[in-house]
């Protein structure tokens, strides 16, 4: 999964010097951080494009803090980039089997798992890459009943790619300063809503005027923002007859 954001990005190594190297290579003007699982983070949000944090779910004390840490660290466009080991791995199944489970401080985990706590930590759009397939037959264990999309028996490690947002949001959120996006999204509300709509139709109408937002730009964010559908029809309708 290599990183997909400008070379003058600024990325986060967790416990994962060996990175720095090929991150260095992809974006020769990267701004490159590193630290360990047990160091403080910083606490201002937003300022990293990426964050490397390959053993985070194996053997982070708490991971789901972590987590939380990460992603408001993370800009609205960024990501974080980790990987697991496969608790359903065919290896890993047998020695269970056999009543023997891989002990010490690493952690194992199914993707629905992983999946689950990416989402608690409000991560978004969460893509699974394997990191290490070995050629192992799952045969038995399928006819024993055991799922295998994607291969997931023969996969002892999996990577993760998940975003702080949607790629949608996320575009969204490059357009206009926030104190903009803030006001047209307290109008849409207090519209939606019946809050002195009239009146703050107007002030939508003059905030787009003003600041030269596009119709196509103020859909997405109607559909983003505004819950009801007859409401974002209805406001729609309303700035594109105006305009």
């Amino acid at each position: 999964m290599p990183p997909n954001f400008s070379s003058d990005a600024a990325v986060l190594l967790i416990d994962a010097p060996e990175f720095e190297a090929g991150v260095r290579e992809l974006m020769p003007n990267a701004r490159i951080f590193s630290l360990t699982l047990e160091d403080e983070l910083p606490v201002e949000p937003k300022i990293f494009d990426v964050i490397i944090a390959g053993t985070c779910l194996t053997f982070a004390q708490n991971c789901y803090r972590r987590l939380l840490e990460f992603n408001h660290l993370l800009k609205d466009s960024g990501f974080l980039l980790t990987q697991f080991l496969n608790v359903r791995f065919v290896e890993v199944l047998e020695g269970l089997k056999r009543g023997v489970f891989p002990a010490g401080e690493r952690r194992f985990w199914a993707k629905r798992d992983v999946v689950k706590i990416l989402d608690d930590a409000t991560f978004k759009e969460i893509r699974f890459l394997p990191g290490e397939r070995v050629e192992v037959s799952a045969a038995a264990w399928e006819d024993f009943g055991f799922d295998n999309f994607s291969e997931d028996l023969a996969t002892r490690v999996w990577l993760v790619k998940a975003r702080k947002c949607t790629a949608e949001v996320a575009a969204l959120k490059e357009f206009y300063t926030p104190e903009v996006r803030a006001e047209l999204s307290r109008l849409l509300h207090r519209i939606e809503y019946g809050i002195d709509a009239e009146e703050n139709l107007r002030a939508l109408v003059e905030l787009c005027q003003r600041e030269k937002i596009f119709y196509d730009y103020l859909a997405d964010f109607v559909e983003q923002v505004v819950v009801h559908e007859a409401a974002a029809k209805f406001i729609l309708a309303a700035v594109d007859k105006v305009s």
